[in-house]
């Protein structure tokens, strides 16, 4: 018996914290600093003999088995724990599909039968390891990009922004300049094009970028990376600097990665503007990329004096935080810190009344959002 299952028996035991990204999952009690394992969002499916990931399903019903398989994983291999013992916190995403909550609620109380689950949004849990009243979360994955204003604990919905700015792009982008490189399609592995790009990119600066596009060359040493079974391929300092120019690429709809920052401020109360523009918190597993805060900071500066924003937005000055934990797991250790006091065990939605309703709340129905005393709260409907 591990050593915390034994104190566990003495006190109330720990609730775990579930943070399951697209890419890695996140996994470990409440109370601590860090999580337990950080291990890849994917098992071992016998029927297809070979690793698939969770995110991977046509169906309902193949959604519900990836989930069984993913949890057995973390519960019975690398926290060793009884599942029906302990709570769970959830991490997720506003922008988290309602099947997959509800499919994944089904699996906890139903397959695994938790006494309670704690549904936790990430931008809330981020802002909650800083304390600040008012936090601009950035959150940059795997898939995403998705930046929310968090005033006094509440998230401001309506300037919720999101684009697919993130890990994956920043691997496409660098995956056709490696095959220019080597003047051939390489048809390269993602997890050696994740390989690369951890081990050599980096952002460049805003200036040595526009150097880059006006056709001028600079000097950035080019290295040669090892891929078992072949001779080593180039990476070009070129390459290695401008891999994530994908997240500052403008084109006419102002999608890039500073523009949808200044967007979700610009639409947030005028009075808020500014303490967020100055309580930035970048998150997420891009964001340990080297680089990118002093980049955003650039861009920002300069794109404040651009229109549209220069007519709306009168802010000359962007602060960054500085997150409690490692950018990838800031959302995880604020699941762990409200999951660990006493607000966190009467949040939670008990087992008794999942089987009752066999629904989950919801902030986008407004069965859920339209107040008891509201006239037309008994026509609501789902």
């Amino acid at each position: 018996m591990a050593l915390y299952e034994g104190i566990a028996l003495i006190q109330e035991k720990q609730a775990v914290v579930l943070d399951l990204g697209t890419d890695y999952t996140k996994f470990g009690f409440t109370g601590e600093a860090a999580p337990r394992c950080i291990v890849r969002t994917e098992f071992w499916c016998t029927a297809e003999r070979r690793y698939k990931r969770v995110y991977e399903y046509k169906t309902p019903e193949e959604l519900y088995d990836n989930l069984v398989n993913m949890l057995h994983l973390l519960y019975f291999r690398h926290v060793l724990v009884n599942p029906k013992e302990r709570k769970v916190v959830v991490v997720e995403s506003l922008l988290t599909p309602t099947l997959f909550r509800e499919t994944l609620a089904k699996v906890l109380f139903t397959h695994y039968e938790v006494s309670g689950v704690i549904w936790a949004d990430n931008p809330r849990m981020c802002a909650l390891t800083l304390g600040t009243p008012i936090t601009l979360i950035v959150s940059v994955g795997a898939r995403e990009a998705e930046v929310s204003a968090v005033v006094h604990a509440c998230p401001v919905l309506r300037a919720l922004q999101s684009q697919p700015l993130a890990s994956h792009a920043i691997h496409d982008e660098l995956a056709r300049l490696i095959d220019e490189d080597n003047n051939s399609e390489l048809h390269l592995s993602d997890d050696i094009i994740e390989d690369i790009k951890v081990k050599t990119c980096f952002i460049t600066t805003r200036e040595r970028s526009g150097k880059w596009a006006a056709g001028e060359t600079l000097q950035c040493k080019s290295v040669q990376y090892p891929v078992p079974g072949r001779a080593a391929i180039t990476i070009s300092g070129k390459t290695r600097e401008l891999a994530a120019e994908s997240l500052f690429v403008r084109d006419n709809e102002l999608a890039s990665l500073p523009d949808i920052i200044l967007q979700c401020i610009m639409l947030c109360p005028i009075d808020v503007r500014r303490p967020l523009a100055e309580n930035i918190l970048v998150t997420g597993g891009t964001a340990c990329m080297p680089g990118l805060k002093v980049r955003l900071a650039q861009e920002l500066r300069h794109l404040v004096t651009q229109p549209p924003y220069n007519e709306r937005l009168h802010i000359s000055e962007f602060k960054f935080h500085s997150a409690p934990a490692h950018d990838n797991s800031v959302g995880w250790l604020g699941g762990a810190l409200a999951g660990a006091g006493d607000a966190g065990a009467t949040r939670a939605m008990s087992r008794d009344v999942y089987v009752r309703d066999k629904r989950l709340k919801d902030w986008v129905c407004l069965l859920d959002n339209t107040p008891n005393d509201h006239p037309h709260r008994d026509s609501t409907e789902i």
